[in-house]
């Protein structure tokens, strides 16, 4: 996450209240605009912000890099378990649409899925398309988010309802 803390050990939490006085809004800011990337990297909460960094050989970038790719390839592998395979993996919004070092890395560490992505379409800024390679077990997918047109699709259909 880019500022939140994402699942923690409960005792942290009783740690930090108990050994270091932190109030209940402190725990709160920490937890929601502290921690994540922004908290990992000490830069920032953008990942653009952190590859630039990676690229100019910040270790602590590295850091939150590598633990995002490490937290969304075990949320992957959870997901692929409850369900029993997988049949496509999406990147979607600002990280998954913008990031192909982050699909890279990725799809790498789920190769034996039969996850093949074709990597001179990932570092193209692909949209809507298909960037894994023709015989990739698992389709993986760009595809651009438009928030704003789900949120009003959703309530032209409860209007509707309602009428």
């Amino acid at each position: 996450m880019g500022s939140r803390s994402g699942s923690i050990d409960p005792g942290i939490l009783t740690y930090l209240a108990r050994n270091c006085g932190y109030s209940a809004s402190r725990l709160d800011e920490l937890l929601n605009e502290e921690s994540g990337l922004k908290g990992a990297s000490g830069i920032s909460s953008d990942m653009r912000e952190i590859v630039q960094a990676m690229d100019r050989g910040s270790d602590r970038a590295h850091l939150a890099f590598d633990i995002y790719t490490h937290r969304l390839c075990r949320e992957i592998g959870g997901m692929v378990a409850s369900l029993g395979g997988v049949d496509a993996l999406a990147f979607t919004a600002g990280v998954g649409e913008n990031t192909p070092l982050l699909r890279s890395r990725v799809c790498k560490r789920l190769e034996f899925l039969g996850v093949r992505l074709d990597e001179q379409k990932n570092a193209h800024a692909p949209r809507d398309v298909d960037v894994s390679l023709p015989h990739s077990r698992v389709r993986v997918l760009v595809i651009h988010t438009n928030e704003e047109w789900e949120i009003a699709r959703e309530c032209y259909q409860l209007l509707r309802k309602e009428q």
